[in-house]
């Protein structure tokens, strides 16, 4: 694992007991580069619908979150969600591994753009987010220099 993705993956740990920690609990990130994080997570009980897959609501969490962290990982700010465009192509079952790839396509002085696609163990496309940020908020310090 590359330090930019052991920081971030700290940094996330501290999000708190909220929604968000709640949903990173069981997301791990696989790697990380500027502007690109992948992740994975496995579909747990707790994550389903009645249909025995993954809710349509933590789909959208993990667009939020994910691209939100491959911001991060570009320009070590936040911001602040303005728009998410989500689309639902193919359902995840309770159980199986997911993969997420998150990529932050431009950050400007205001805004970011980013984007995000969940697939399954086959590689095929389960889900395609795009998400735009005001990025007003302050510095994010991933503590870079004192990655374990």
């Amino acid at each position: 694992m590359s330090k930019l993705a052991q920081a971030l993956s700290k940094h996330i740990r501290k999000m708190g007991s909220g929604y968000s920690a709640k949903t990173m609990s069981h997301l791990q990130i696989e790697d990380a580069t500027p502007g690109i994080v992948k992740f994975k997570l496995t579909v747990q009980e707790s994550d389903g619908n009645i249909y025995g897959t993954m809710h349509g609501g933590l789909g959208a969490s993990l667009v939020d979150l994910c691209s939100s962290v491959a911001i991060v990982s570009k320009v070590a700010r936040w911001g602040i969600s303005t728009d998410m465009q989500i689309s639902y192509l193919k359902a995840a079952p309770i159980g199986s591994e997911i993969d997420i790839v998150a990529t932050c396509e431009r950050a400007g002085k205001t805004l970011a753009f980013s984007s995000c696609c969940i697939y399954n163990e086959r590689g095929d496309l389960l889900l395609k987010g795009q998400h735009t940020k005001f990025m007003g908020t302050d510095l994010v310090d991933l503590g870079l220099d004192n990655v374990d």
